[in-house]
């Protein structure tokens, strides 16, 4: 995706600087209405600025494109070069026919899963850090965005600490409090002191004594 951006880039400033606005219907529409308002040379310095600011942000990519083109298709892959510590293990992988009919069949992720870890550990390790990138990158930006969104101008007098706490819960995508450990944890105040207390019972005018009740909490009721 965006490698194929980039080559829009590349398509919009040669059509541009030839005054050709077929792929901006707007700039075309305003340009035919009003002639000689709009400058195609201003247009074509906006694209340029906007090239440059995405080859800068996006330049770790193209430091990264041989490697990703070794995920997409280790099949297809020029060995010689190739990472020198994955050249061997692609050289297996191409010669294995049982492993090309998988790779034609399997989801990529599911494929790499299937190789043999003690014969490619390289090539597995490999997909693994190009499939973490760029899922990795999405945590960080949802984690800012909660971030965000609990520290706000209304919350100004939160601390780190408790900030902290709150993102350690809204991160957790499956938190459930184990309750009976945290209640065996947990010890009643008493008094440590037993109470003696009477049961009574009545019989015609007078209260008869029925039995002595020791008990640590609860005392008995009268009748």
């Amino acid at each position: 995706m965006i490698t194929a951006f980039q080559r829009k880039f590349d398509l919009w400033m040669c059509q541009v600087k030839q005054d050709n606005l077929a792929h901006f219907p707007v700039c075309q529409s305003f340009s035919a209405s009003f002639p000689g308002s709009f400058s195609c040379a201003q247009l074509a310095t906006k694209l340029s600025r906007l090239m440059n600011e995405f080859d800068r942000r996006f330049c770790d990519f193209r430091a990264q494109q041989s490697g990703f083109a070794i995920f997409a298709n280790p099949f297809t892959a020029d060995v010689s070069t190739a990472p020198q510590h994955l050249q061997m293990e692609l050289i297996e992988l191409q010669s294995a026919r049982c492993l090309r009919a998988k790779f034609q069949d399997a989801a990529i992720q599911d494929f790499y899963r299937l190789l043999p870890p003690d014969l490619m550990p390289q090539l597995r390790l490999h997909a693994a850090r190009v499939l973490s990138m760029f899922g990795s990158t999405y945590l960080c930006e949802q984690m800012f965005s909660m971030m965000n969104l609990n520290k706000n101008k209304d919350r100004s007098r939160i601390t780190d600490d408790n900030l902290h706490a709150v993102l350690r819960i809204a991160s957790a995508q499956d938190l459930k409090p184990d309750i009976d450990t945290l209640a065996t944890g947990k010890r009643c105040q008493t008094s440590g002191l037993k109470t003696h207390s009477y049961i009574w019972s009545f019989e015609g005018n007078h209260y008869a004594d029925v039995a002595l009740c020791e008990n640590e909490f609860d005392t008995p009721d009268l009748e």
